[in-house]
């Protein structure tokens, strides 16, 4: 067995080196750039900050941290609906590929939303038993 392509992640010092973080403020600014629609902007731009708050309440507010990242992938989910409608109906100027790219990381943010919240519930039960 070969490790010499594993390579470590980055230790995780703010909200800022989550990918889930990264890539959620990256389907935002992409949106609210080319998107002309109010509602479906608001969502996109409020995925990052739903997931700083929830990085800056998992120590002081577990359970209110774990339903924020909860109703960070619904907006996931919110959103890829949003961009599907905008896609069908308003696609003047869009191209399709772009709505596919954004769908597509976003699913992929939703589900690695989904393991960052499972590991902040491990990391709490091994931090309460260790009590």
């Amino acid at each position: 067995m070969s490790f010499a392509n594993f390579t470590p992640k980055r230790p995780i010092k703010s909200f800022q080196d989550l990918e889930v973080y990264q890539k959620s403020l990256t389907v935002s600014v992409a949106v609210a750039k080319r998107v002309k629609n109010e509602k479906t902007v608001n969502l996109a731009l409020d995925l990052p900050v739903r997931i700083a708050t929830a990085h800056s309440l998992r120590f002081s507010d577990f359970d209110r941290a774990v339903a924020i990242l909860e109703e960070t992938m619904l907006g996931c989910n919110l959103l890829i609906v949003y961009l599907e409608q905008y896609r069908d109906i308003e696609n003047k100027e869009i191209e399709t590929e772009f709505f596919e790219e954004q769908i597509k990381t976003l699913l992929s943010t939703r589900f690695k939303i989904m393991h960052l919240q499972m590991s902040w519930k491990k990391f709490q039960k091994d931090y309460q038993n260790a009590k």
